[in-house]
């Protein structure tokens, strides 16, 4: 293997704190840390620790003052608004929430719905406690047979929301969202997707997919500062 070949296989994608941390060895001595931990909760990318020393000085009121600094942290938190809202690529008329981080978005949004949640037994606790008004479909064998039974179960009897997760972390099976959108719209329902697996991982456009509701945590996101968002519908929201 060349120089370069190998260089391509060990090099990341992109560089995150703590990378070059050395822990001690139950055998005396240090060695480079390997963190197994990321889908729980990922390092954050040097970029971020990087934009986040530069605006610490500034660091002010939102919305709240009219010095200097909290015009520029005003600025800087409605523009990192619009960077999330460009990032999932949400429609015009979805609106992006900052929360702690997805358990808060979904019980914030639990909060809202105005009717029946629909939902899998195979869901994180997240997505599964917060219903208030919850009616819980067993999962198949089968992805296929899964869509089929949230089919049937929607057709049942109104409901105002589908809840599905984007991503298993449990399995890491990724269920079909733009079909499942199209199954809730046609019976009336919307559709949220628990993405806290699936944004750090996939390119997700809300718009593209049909989904109303969105919801994630930077924490999985390579951007453990405390934050997370719920991105949909303004009207349940209001």
């Amino acid at each position: 293997m060349t120089a370069v070949a190998t260089a391509i296989c060990v090099a990341p994608f992109a560089t995150v704190s703590g990378c070059d941390v050395q822990v001690p060895l139950v055998q005396g001595g240090t060695c480079t840390y390997a963190n197994f931990d990321y889908a729980a909760s990922a390092p954050a990318l040097s970029a971020v620790t990087d934009r986040i020393t530069e605006l610490l000085p500034f660091y002010a009121s939102v919305h709240r003052g009219a010095g200097y600094a909290s015009r520029i942290s005003t600025t800087a938190y409605e523009d990192a608004r619009t960077s999330v809202s460009r990032f999932v690529g949400a429609a015009d008329d979805q609106v992006v929430v900052f929360t702690r981080n997805t358990t808060d978005s979904l019980n914030l949004l639990a909060s809202a719905v105005p009717g029946d949640v629909v939902v899998l037994d195979i869901e994180h606790h997240a997505n599964l406690l917060p219903w208030k008004n919850s009616r819980i479909v067993e999962a198949a064998d089968t992805v296929s047979e899964t869509v089929w039974r949230l089919a049937v179960e929607l057709q049942r009897a109104p409901a105002a929301l589908l809840a599905v997760t984007g991503a298993s972390n449990v399995t890491g099976e990724v269920l079909p969202i733009a079909e499942l959108a199209e199954l809730a719209h046609a019976s009336g329902a919307r559709i949220l997707v628990d993405g806290a697996q699936l944004v750090p991982h996939r390119r997700v456009d809300l718009a593209e997919l049909g989904v109303d509701y969105l919801a994630f945590s930077g924490h999985k996101l390579y951007a453990p500062f405390g934050a997370g968002a719920l991105v949909g519908r303004r009207d349940w929201l209001a």
